[in-house]
C-alpha cells in the first residue's frame, strides 16, 4: 500500500516511539444492541482492520453475544467471536474465541469510568491446542459542548496467560491506549473517531511492534 493510505498525525505521538518496528493501520467497527428487557441486551460486532505493513486487510472479527446486569453498575457478558486472518488477499487462519467478562461502572463527577476484566477461551481450526488470555481494561467518558459530544480514554492490557502450538506465550503480550471523540447524533445511533496506539512488547526473539491506528466505529442502539 503506497503511498500509505492511514498516515496519522505525528503531534497525535507524545514522545518519539520506543518500537523498532511501527505501522499504520485502520480499524473500522460497528456495532449493534438490542434490549430485551431493562436488564439485558444481545450485541452484535463486525469489524475489519487494515494495515500499511500487511498490504491491506489482515483481520475480520464478527462477534455476538449477550450483556446482563446482574447488580446496580455491574454488568457481566458472554460472547462468540469469529476472527479471520488474512493475508495477501487470503484467509491464513481462522479463530474462535469464547470470552466472558464482568464491567463495573462508577461516575466521578462529570467523568463515568468503567473497568472491564474480560477472560478469553481462543482455539485455531488448523491447531490443536487452546490459548486462555486476560483482557482488563480502563475507560473514562467525560462530557463536553455540546451535550451529545464526548471525550473517550482508555487503556487495555493483553496477557496470555499459557502457551499453544499455534504462537501463543505466556506473558504481557501488548498493550491499547485510545484517545477518541465520540457523538451521540441521536438517541439510537452514535459514533466515535480516534487514535489508538497499539504496544506490542518483544517476546520470543521478536523486535516491539507500535501499531499507529485511526479507529472509526458506528453503535446502533434499539
Amino acid at each position: 500500500m503506497r503511498p500509505s493510505l492511514f498516515a496519522l498525525p505525528v503531534s497525535l505521538v507524545a514522545a518519539p516511539a520506543l518500537a523498532q518496528v511501527e505501522d499504520r493501520a485502520l480499524w473500522l467497527t460497528t456495532t449493534g444492541k438490542v434490549r430485551l428487557d431493562q436488564r439485558t441486551r444481545i450485541e452484535v460486532e463486525a469489524a475489519y482492520r487494515f494495515s500499511d505493513n500487511s498490504g491491506g486487510l489482515y483481520e475480520s472479527l464478527w462477534i455476538g453475544g449477550a450483556t446482563r446486569e446482574i447488580a446496580k453498575h455491574v454488568a457481566v457478558q458472554v460472547t462468540y467471536a469469529r476472527v479471520n486472518g488474512y493475508s495477501g488477499g487470503r484467509t491464513r487462519n481462522v479463530e474462535n474465541r469464547v470470552r466472558a467478562q464482568v464491567e463495573v461502572t462508577r461516575r466521578l463527577g462529570r467523568v463515568r469510568l468503567a473497568g472491564r476484566l474480560r477472560l478469553e477461551y481462543r482455539s485455531r481450526t488448523a491447531a490443536d491446542m487452546t490459548g486462555f488470555r486476560l483482557r482488563p481494561r480502563i475507560k473514562a467518558t467525560l462530557p463536553i459542548a455540546p451535550r451529545d459530544v464526548s471525550l473517550v480514554a482508555s487503556h487495555e492490557s493483553i496477557v496470555e496467560l499459557n502457551n499453544t502450538d499455534w504462537g501463543q506465550m505466556t506473558g504481557a503480550d501488548r498493550m491499547r491506549n485510545l484517545i477518541a471523540i465520540n457523538w451521540q447524533a441521536s438517541e439510537v445511533l452514535s459514533f466515535e473517531a480516534g487514535y489508538l496506539n497499539q504496544y506490542h512488547f518483544a517476546r520470543g526473539g521478536d523486535r516491539p511492534m507500535m501499531d499507529h491506528i485511526l479507529s472509526l466505529s458506528t453503535t446502533l442502539s434499539l
